[in-house]
């Protein structure tokens, strides 16, 4: 979803800009490809934007709003067997294979371009905030015992763990990858820890 106050000429060239600035980042992203791949030319790209920093931010906002669509579809429906958070970090990794807009989010996060690097933290710290509130709404919907302050404790390592799938899906460390999910699904009792369980029973 873009913002509504682009034109629609505008928005095609934000969506091909979101695929070149997630496969090259911000620096070898060239605004001539990205005009010759929206079948413009550049000066007609400068007729919607004033630069390469005015693009990318078009670009991150369309990013952040496709990727907090994502979650909030991966929270909402429970499914039966599957625990809290479970649906979404057993997708993460095909998520980010197949969504340009989760690639950019990370490669963003990891590597901002200086000129407007507060402007990504923040959009990115709220999108985190974003899977934070979902896991825990479905945490205390789960498991309507636990103590606030575990369903707080839970929440942050929760948060913690998936940035830290973060850093492997950029790196592509698949091992890596492997030993944090399996660490972050016993966490939530999905293999047979009963964690959770335990807690709740305090």
């Amino acid at each position: 979803m873009t913002s509504n106050t682009l034109s629609a000429a505008a928005e095609r060239i934000v969506q091909h800009a979101l695929q070149h600035f997630a496969d090259r980042g911000y620096d070898a992203a060239s605004l001539n490809d990205i005009a010759g791949s929206a079948g413009i030319k550049k000066a007609s790209l400068y007729a919607h934007f004033t630069g390469k920093d005015e693009l990318y931010t078009a670009v991150l906002n369309l990013a952040l709003q496709s990727e907090r669509d994502y979650v909030d579809g991966q929270f909402s429906t429970e499914i039966t067997g599957q625990a809290a958070g479970e649906r979404y970090i057993v997708n993460l990794q095909r998520r980010y294979t197949e969504s340009g807009a989760l690639r950019f989010l990370l490669r963003a996060a990891f590597y901002p371009p200086p000129a407007i690097e507060q402007q990504v933290k923040s959009g990115f710290e709220d999108y985190l905030a974003g899977i934070r509130e979902r896991f825990q709404a479905s945490l205390e919907s789960s498991y309507p015992a636990l103590a606030p302050e575990h369903v707080h404790l839970l929440a942050e390592a929760y948060l913690a763990l998936i940035d830290s799938l973060h850093v492997e899906l950029i790196y592509g460390n698949e091992a890596a990858y492997s030993r944090r999910l399996d660490a972050l699904r016993q966490l939530l009792g999905i293999t047979g820890l009963p964690l959770l369980t335990g807690i709740a029973a305090e």
